[in-house]
Order: structure tokens, then sequence, then C-alpha cells
């Protein structure tokens, strides 16, 4: 199992942090290792999602999210061939004109991987996946 957290902290409010991560259409746009997004369902609380992402190889996963608007959006995962658990959560604190954002997630994949490769895989690429929401935010 690999699983990280981090927090940062950004100059836009939380409400516009928020959107974005909401903005699934336009995630092959903010992740570069998103090559597609199928949204399933959606209405205001929840959304059952399938990304099409590239990694060494093409994985394709159903993730079930929650909203809690304006403050929360979790995951668990619904179906895919990779994982056996997918599940996190980002946290928005509203801070006037910034925001807090802390991304939580544990993974463990159905194949076996040693553990320093998944976490290092989990970790280096947080830093990178936030500042692409924070930029996306900035610009909607």
């Amino acid at each position: 199992m690999a699983g990280a957290t981090r927090e940062e902290t950004f100059d836009i409010p939380a409400k516009q942090f928020y959107n974005a991560l909401l903005d699934y259409e336009h995630y092959p746009k903010i992740l570069s290792e998103v090559d597609s997004i199928d949204v399933l369902e959606k209405d205001e609380h929840q959304a059952k999602i399938q990304y099409n992402i590239h990694i060494v190889k093409k994985i394709s996963y159903t993730l079930k999210m929650t909203h809690d608007r304006p403050r929360r959006v979790a995951w668990d995962l619904h179906a895919g061939s990779l994982f056996k658990k997918n599940s996190g959560e980002w946290l928005i604190e509203d801070l006037g004109d910034k925001c807090k954002v802390t991304y939580s997630v544990d993974v463990a994949l159905k194949v076996f991987a040693p553990k320093a490769i998944t976490s290092k895989l989990v970790s280096v690429s947080l830093p990178r996946m936030m500042n692409a929401f924070y930029e996306h935010a900035r610009n909607m």
C-alpha cells in the first residue's frame, strides 16, 4: 500500500479551487497522464468518473466521487483492473482570499510493486498535480 498526504496554501479563494476539482471534463488538459475522462454519473453530491490514463501502459479505472461543497472532494475505487484500493480526499480550508488545500491518497495495486516504488510515484506526483489544479483554478 502507498499512502501520501500533502498540504499547500494557494493565493485563490477556496471556492475557486473546489470548482477546479469538479471540472472533470478538463482533467486531460490539467493532468498530462490523463488521456480521457468519462463522466458516468454526476449530481451536486457525487459523481462516478472513469479515468483513462497512461503510466507505462494504458489503464482504465472508475472512482466514485463524493462532493461536500465547498470544502471536500473524496473518492473510493468503484472498478478497475490495476488497483485493489484507491481512496482519498481533497480538503479545502477557506482563508479568505487564500485557501489551504490538503490532498490525501491511499493506493494498493493488484500486481506486486515494491512499496518504495509506489510510494515514490505517489509522493513525486503530488506537488505537480496540486500545482496543475491551482493553475487551472486561476485560469477559470
